[in-house]
């Protein structure tokens, strides 16, 4: 292939990249996390969590709407963990169930599936995976044997820590590099996989290759870091496109699931409050991911957020280690986020007292007013009359009222509940809830 063949295919995929921004802006933003590069020795397109390497003859034979799927179904396969999960399972049948699992994903955010896809919803890789081996007596099952017995996960990606190297391993060295990248420049269309296996995507869309064969990722703390970055990209994607008002339903849940599994209330209200921070795509500011390969694709950019509303329900039921372990939490946000103005709210069934702040004068503890019923709408009134728009509204209750605001505000709300689950009589119509699950 020529090398004007290779820039021709390149391009077609960043358009294709383009296009995802625009139309699906959850995977689109996934997508432009990672550089892309051709590879002759991929059948179609794959991704290992750090790059998308593609065949430059398949993405010039193929329909540019197949050409999304698979870049959709490679980066969600990253963002569910799949390149990191796979460990000691035969690569095949982990390939198949990955894409088995997350076909469901884009059939429902309504991209074009390959003649013949399949589709299992409501399904772990390590389930699907599992049922392939039972349906195959032929197919390798290293999961038999219980030294290689692999923890169970959720369809989300969440499951424990793999377990380290063996002691005599040479990765157990701090100092040692890994193994050595013998791939070529990926931009003359001879660079290698990183993966050591054959190409295979039986469902022609994308394949997704282990993390931990690529140099420089084959320790379980850079897994670990792996998953993280993947897990922040994949709450970031989902801010950005519920922004646009364009977030599919099954990934709105599957990225509810995830953080509501491995979180706990202080890590979801720092990352509620750090996306409350606007983004968006700058076009005026390339994305430097592509340059290299002559590609003009927008860089995601980010702004302060300038203030910020925090009400304390004051009534009677709340106890006072509570409302010490939530000040304290805000006070650290807030010298990370710094936004400018902290509007502080005591509300019981009345507006109890109002105060601002700035991000580092903050005081050290809250004497609290108030302390009778509960009613959710004062402290919404108080904000509109005085024509406050805050970034953010974190609301900190026990959710026993049903008095809530006729309409919902115009800036995002966050419950941060500190009482049981709420029956469906007390349940907030709008905004997001944290569940402090407190013992």
């Amino acid at each position: 292939m020529t090398s004007r063949a290779l820039n021709d295919a390149a391009t077609r995929l960043s358009r294709c990249v383009t296009a995802l921004l625009q139309d699906q802006p959850f995977f689109g933003n996934l997508t432009l996390r990672l550089p892309l590069r051709p590879d002759r020795t991929r059948q179609t397109i794959a991704s290992d969590g750090k790059e998308i390497r593609f065949s430059p003859e398949w993405v010039t034979d193929t329909e540019a709407d197949l050409l999304k799927t698979a870049l959709a179904r490679i980066v969600t396969a990253c963002a569910l963990k799949h390149h990191t999960r796979r460990r000691n399972r035969d690569p095949q049948v982990w390939q198949l169930a990955s894409q088995l699992v997350t076909h469901p994903l884009l059939q429902d955010a309504g991209f074009t599936l390959p003649e013949g896809a399949e589709c299992w919803p409501d399904c772990s890789v390590e389930e699907a995976y599992n049922r392939l081996i039972e349906n195959d007596p032929g197919n390798p099952d290293p999961t038999a044997d219980p030294d290689n017995a692999q923890p169970p996960a959720d369809a989300t990606g969440n499951s424990p820590s793999p377990p380290g190297p063996d002691s005599g391993s040479d990765d157990d060295d701090p100092t040692d590099p890994g193994p050595e990248d013998t791939s070529s420049d990926a931009g003359d269309g001879d660079g290698t996989s990183h993966s050591s296996g054959t190409s295979f995507d039986p469902s022609g869309t994308g394949e997704v290759l282990d993390a931990d064969e690529r140099a420089g990722a084959t320790r379980p703390a850079d897994l670990a870091i792996e998953e993280q970055t993947w897990d922040e990209a994949m709450h970031q994607a989902a801010q950005l496109a519920r922004v646009q008002g364009n977030l599919p339903g099954a990934i709105q849940e599957t990225v509810d699931n995830a953080h509501r599994s491995v979180l706990d209330w202080r890590s979801l209200l720092r990352r509620y409050l750090t996306d409350a921070a606007s983004a968006d795509y700058s076009w005026s500011a390339p994305n430097r991911r592509y340059i290299d390969s002559g590609l003009y694709l927008p860089s995601i950019r980010s702004e302060g957020i300038n203030e910020i509303a925090i009400v304390i329900d004051t009534s009677a039921s709340l106890p006072s280690r509570v409302l010490d372990e939530f000040w304290a939490e805000i006070r650290e946000i807030a010298t990370d986020v710094r936004p400018e103005t902290l509007i502080l709210l005591q509300v019981d069934s009345v507006l109890q007292d109002a105060c601002e702040y700035a991000a580092s004068d903050l005081p050290d503890s809250i004497t609290l007013k108030g302390r009778g019923g509960t009613d959710f709408r004062p402290g919404f009134e108080w904000l509109e009359q005085q024509g406050r728009h805050p970034g953010c509204c974190i609301y900190l209750t026990d959710m026993e009222c049903d008095s809530y605001p006729d309409a919902e505000p115009l800036f995002p709300v966050i419950w941060v509940n500190y009482g049981p689950t709420p029956d469906e009589y007390c349940t907030e119509p709008w905004g997001e809830r944290i569940d402090m699950h407190l013992a």
